[in-house]
């Protein structure tokens, strides 16, 4: 049965479409789909080249969609090589934090939200005998969230800590809501040990995977998303709609649900709104993550008869009422 999506909201059947629908048992599909789609990440994050010396041949023994993510990751890890970025200090306590945010996110991964006193050396790393923070504190209103400065941690904090650690690991390297800049911040974590740049591709890709896929709470997504094309909407109706044969070189343009610059550069061109400048790679970036969270999201459903009884129990026990709706919603057509 098609699954309605409707459920997590009115726009998110068109918010997926954006990212396009495929058959999860179609070996075919996956294949084109996921390829499509890492060309997309790679092609912004600037490992296009490293992605295409890639192999070609999906091996048939593995996971199929692990597979083509494990080569997309590695791809992404040659291109950090050489790249400038954190301090090898702040790298490692950087690592710490996000496998401890990973294995407590609990349904909550796309955004997470912790006291940084509870994590290993709470967020702080040591330089020239001072303690600074190993991210930046975004409390402010922006773009993926209206800024929230939380409770005050429990313990004190070496480094200076009075407000809760929040990233946005769905739309890794955008990690931050007030840092829409062309550059995500979470490329700068980029560092020889470590390697936390690498993490945090690794959990936002997860979300593309089936099993992860179920085990995040979709409302968290679509709230999110709500809020990020409340706040873009007004700053997008100022574009104009491309139009084949009357575009103008250079000038920015919407095309397909997405930004476009005709005949020039995407990465010099952006949004200016209260909220602050949204770059147009990143506004583009993060729609995408939305719109391919939520068409994995229905392709999972439709094929969730087929994906085992691990998958099923996944879905039943989890505490998103719209895909508990979904299960009950199979079972009464089967």
């Amino acid at each position: 049965m098609t699954p309605d999506l409707t459920c997590y909201g009115a726009e998110i059947k068109a918010l997926a479409d954006l990212a396009g629908d495929f058959e999860l048992r179609s070996p075919m599909d996956v294949t084109t789909w996921y390829r499509r789609e890492w060309t997309a990440i790679a092609d912004i994050l600037g490992f296009a080249q490293q992605l295409a010396a890639m192999p070609t041949a999906i091996p048939t023994s593995a996971d199929r969609i692990v597979a083509m993510n494990a080569m997309g990751l590695a791809a992404f890890e040659r291109s950090l090589h050489g790249r400038t970025g954190v301090g090898d200090e702040q790298a490692r306590v950087q690592s710490v934090a996000l496998r401890q945010l990973a294995a407590t996110a609990r349904g909550e991964l796309w955004r997470v939200s912790v006291d940084p006193t509870t994590l290993e050396t709470g967020a702080c790393y040591p330089m020239s005998g001072r303690s600074f923070r190993a991210f930046y504190p975004d409390t402010a209103p922006g773009y993926l969230g209206e800024g929230w400065s939380g409770p005050p941690p429990r313990a004190e904090s070496a480094c200076g800590w009075t407000t809760p650690l929040v990233l946005h690991l769905g739309t890794f390297p955008w990690v931050y809501s007030t840092r829409l800049e062309a550059v995500g911040p979470g490329l700068r974590w980029a560092a020889r040990t470590g390697a936390p740049a690498l993490q945090g591709l690794q959990l936002a890709v997860s979300l593309l995977e089936p099993h992860q896929n179920l085990r995040q709470d979709a409302r968290q997504v679509a709230a999110i998303f709500q809020h990020f094309r409340t706040h873009t909407a007004p700053l997008l109706a100022r574009i104009p709609t491309y139009q084949p044969g009357r575009a103008e070189a250079g000038r920015l343009y919407r095309r397909g649900g997405f930004l476009y610059v005709h005949q020039g550069s995407l990465h010099v061109a952006g949004l200016d709104g209260p909220r602050g400048r949204i770059a147009a790679p990143a506004y583009n970036y993060i729609l995408r993550r939305f719109a391919g969270f939520f068409a994995v999201r229905r392709a999972t459903l439709r094929a969730l008869v087929s994906l085992g009884a691990e998958v099923q129990q996944l879905a039943q026990g989890s505490a998103d009422p719209c895909l508990r709706q979904h299960i009950r919603e199979v079972a009464r057509a089967g």
